[in-house]
């Protein structure tokens, strides 16, 4: 098996939790104010995953497995954050195994 397909077959077993912990540990690392709701139940509907804080912006994503789909609210709250200037998208297993999550968050360090 060649190491792209390791890693797409990787990504794709990769369940939200397991991407949240890796986002939580990478924020904590580089020293990240990071915000993960607990229990969105008694959140906004679509509120995004993550807020974090950087030295000069705030980064506003929504994690979803390599098959999962943003709900309307969700796709409406990254839309609205965009309109704005904010930086919002989502991210994926793929994301942290490529290494974009990384990148981002240090960029934002």
């Amino acid at each position: 098996m060649r190491a792209r397909d390791l890693r797409a077959s990787q990504a794709r077993a990769m369940p939200e939790a397991e991407l949240s912990e890796n986002v939580r540990q990478l924020c904590q690392a580089l020293g990240l104010l990071a915000y993960h709701t607990h229990n969105s139940k008694f959140s906004a509907s679509g509120f995004p995953d993550w807020c974090c804080l950087g030295r000069d912006r705030v980064m506003w994503r929504e994690l979803k497995t390599e098959k999962g789909k943003t709900t309307a609210a969700q796709g409406e709250w990254l839309r609205q954050l965009a309109a704005i200037g904010e930086d919002a998208a989502v991210w994926r297993p793929s994301d942290l195994l490529s290494g974009r999550i990384a990148r981002e968050l240090t960029d934002l360090a």
